[in-house]
């Protein structure tokens, strides 16, 4: 059951200017220690500064989730002025987490980290009724790890429309960490596109506010996972033909490379943690 009381207008994503945002991911065996982390810089002035813990919650069957709007803008967990767009329905039990303007991380040690490259304006929709800080919380309430939670996504997604720009989640949990990406299904559609790859244990990942995920294999889910309209949608815009003989990327297909200070950031997180690639700092992709 879903209930809506307001769609907010598609937008030029494109327009907005998007430069302060980093996410820097590490897998556990890069680190030294063993532990995995992702962590977030936020670029966004207006949102909000509070911070609090959301406990655990046992649900009762019937009990329904609201779907707020604009979230990281309200002025505190009780802000009569809050706006709800909807509700879906509860489930069982919700888990503990760490609740900021973009929630953090939960009980069970998943953590989110967030970077906005803003994608093709074409594929914003009004239609959608969850944003990007409330698929954190979902997340964070309903998922034990990274694969976990990027299926919650997806099948919230599927069903109530993803209605925000495009953005990066690097998820970590103690195990593994994950670079994903998500953006909007198309104009008056409801779903999303998104593709997600693993970090390898060794290596260390970087996003700043640009779409980093290029080609992606399917038919390897321990390392890569992807919305069913992964291809199919690229095809239907024409960004992307597979008779071309060229291979389907996602940065490509549904973003773009070409902010060099996104670019430059990149280059200089990878530079310093490994000096000996000698990357570029003018090259349009690193590893």
């Amino acid at each position: 059951m879903l209930s809506s009381i307001y769609t907010p207008p598609a937008a030029n994503v494109q327009e907005i200017e998007y430069d302060g945002c980093t996410s820097v991911i590490v897998g556990k065996s890069a680190s030294v220690d063993g532990s995995t982390m992702t962590s977030h810089s936020c670029d966004s002035g207006t949102d909000r500064t509070w911070i609090n813990i959301v406990p655990y919650i046992k649900h009762e069957p019937g009990d329904m989730c609201e779907i707020y709007l604009q979230p990281k803008r309200t002025q505190g967990p009780d802000d009569p002025d809050r706006l709800v767009g909807g509700e879906i329905p509860q489930v069982p039990e919700t888990y503990a987490y760490m609740n900021t303007a973009y929630p953090v991380m939960n009980e069970h040690q998943l953590a989110i980290g967030e970077t906005t490259f803003g994608g093709k304006r074409e594929l914003r929709s009004s239609e959608g009724l969850i944003d990007c800080p409330e698929l954190y919380r979902l997340a964070l309430e309903r998922a034990k790890t990274a694969r976990e939670a990027i299926k919650v996504i997806d099948e919230l997604t599927k069903k109530y429309g993803y209605n925000d720009g495009g953005e990066c989640f690097t998820f970590a949990d103690p195990n593994e960490t994950w670079h994903f990406e998500i953006l909007g299904p198309g104009r008056g559609k409801v779903g999303a596109v998104w593709a997600a790859v693993r970090i390898p244990d060794d290596h260390v990942g970087v996003s700043a506010n640009a779409s980093r995920i290029r080609q992606i294999d399917i038919s390897d889910p321990d390392n890569y996972m992807a919305s069913d309209n992964v291809f199919s949608l690229a095809e239907e815009m024409d960004w992307w033909d597979p008779k071309s003989g060229e291979p389907f990327e996602f940065c490509y297909a549904y973003a773009s490379r070409t902010s060099m200070g996104s670019r430059l950031r990149e280059w200089r997180a990878l530079s310093l943690v490994a000096p000996s690639l000698r990357l570029d700092p003018n090259a349009e992709n690193y590893p």
